[in-house]
């Protein structure tokens, strides 16, 4: 059951920004007024941290400035995830007022020790995911990976999606500062629904693709690793067929995230290995030892399939009834989400291998993958693709 949230967890801190390419409203209304305040300054964080970023990037080459070894910068890397790890103990002790007093000076020296690493450990999360592509044939012949892997570790922004009331779909998504709380993410969401009448969530990510990528810290190293590789995966994507026709459908977003997610936890995951010298694996979700356990992944498409015949059948209050129902039983078994509705189902519908989907796309890509010789052969077969069809097409014929 934890399998199954986690991965829906996971997948709902992923979401895609490409290059600016989030859709927002020309036409401001009242909602689009109480939003503003709210919105993620692309540009500047683009102005702050690019140049940042190729500034250290410029001092590590210089002559006096030697890299360390390896080893050295691997065990960086995982003390930084330790750290990371001990401050949100502490934080959540905080948060109990159950905490020692002096908390706050304790969490203030581990935040200083994170900030002084972060630079270096970015570097060497960058080098490894590099290191796993160039093995995979991404590389030039000058032995130069396009675009460079480049990332900041960061608060990720928020994303409000919107989807039409009488079906599920999305059709609008802005990205929205970090940090919201809970109770102003559900105001703005009631306040759209009552103004616009469609369907809103807000949502947090843990990653996107901007350049350099936003990547969220909130995790293990394997975590930011999966992250890391898939953002870069969307960079390349964007110089591919299947990336610059991201927008042209709810099928080809799936199949840009989908390729991405799967990809990026394949490259993740060996780079991982790389780093720390543990073989891990991500085995299919088991069926629940005990037939009367909770199920969470059949709960949550059961959820949608219903919600989705509702709403064919034109009863849009019975579908969101429906869906408030479904959540509370979902809360009542362990699980907490904080809202499901028919912007939800658009959000995490777009990662067709997650528990809220029921797209046929995340088991096509997942029989290409079983089909070619390589993950370079996957990803690149996938890059070529232009429209939805192109995949079964690809399958039925057998061009593997």
């Amino acid at each position: 059951m934890f399998k199954t949230a986690k991965h829906l967890l996971l997948l709902s801190v992923v979401s895609l920004v490409l290059l600016g390419a989030v859709q927002g409203s020309d036409n401001p209304g009242p909602s689009d007024v109480a939003i503003g305040p709210h919105k993620y300054n692309l540009f500047r964080w683009g102005v702050d941290h690019f140049l940042d970023k190729w500034v250290n990037k410029f001092q590590d080459i210089l002559p006096w400035n030697s890299e360390p070894p390896r080893e050295r910068r691997i065990g960086q890397a995982q003390e930084f995830f330790d750290l990371r790890s001990q401050i949100r103990d502490l934080e959540r002790e905080l948060a109990d007022r159950n905490g020692p007093a002096d908390i706050h000076e304790r969490i203030d020296g581990l935040q200083r020790l994170v900030d002084d690493m972060q630079p270096d450990v970015e570097e060497t999360i960058e080098s490894e995911i590099s290191s796993v592509l160039v093995e995979e044939g991404f590389s030039s012949r000058i032995g130069v990976i396009f675009p460079p892997v480049d990332t900041v570790f960061a608060s990720s922004p928020g994303v409000l999606i919107i989807s039409p009331r009488d079906h599920i779909a999305q059709i609008e998504s802005t990205l929205l500062k970090p940090g919201i709380s809970g109770a102003v993410r559900g105001e703005l969401e009631d306040l759209i629904l009552r103004e616009d009448n469609v369907s809103a969530i807000i949502v947090s990510t843990g990653g996107v693709a901007t350049y350099p990528s936003v990547v969220s810290v909130s995790g293990s190293l394997r975590d930011a690793l999966a992250i890391t590789a898939h953002e870069w995966l969307h960079h390349w994507f964007f110089f591919q067929p299947v990336g610059q026709h991201f927008w042209d459908n709810a099928d080809m977003t799936t199949i840009n995230e989908t390729a991405a997610s799967i990809g990026g936890e394949i490259i993740g995951d060996r780079a991982f290995t790389a780093m720390t010298g543990e073989v891990v694996t991500r085995e299919p979700s088991a069926e629940p030892e005990d037939p009367d356990a909770f199920d969470f992944e059949a709960a949550m498409r059961e959820t949608l399939l219903i919600a989705e015949g509702l709403l064919a059948e034109g009863k849009i209050e019975e579908a969101e009834s429906y869906m408030e129902e479904r959540r509370q039983f979902i809360d009542d078994n362990g699980i907490f989400i904080r809202k499901i509705n028919q912007a939800f189902f658009a959000f995490h519908g777009s990662y067709a291998t997650g528990a809220a989907s029921v797209s046929p796309i995340g088991d096509q890509l997942e029989e290409l993958l079983d089909g070619t010789d390589s993950l370079e052969e996957f990803l690149k077969t996938i890059g070529e693709f232009s429209r939805f069809e192109d995949l079964p097409d690809y399958l039925r014929a057998g061009e593997f």
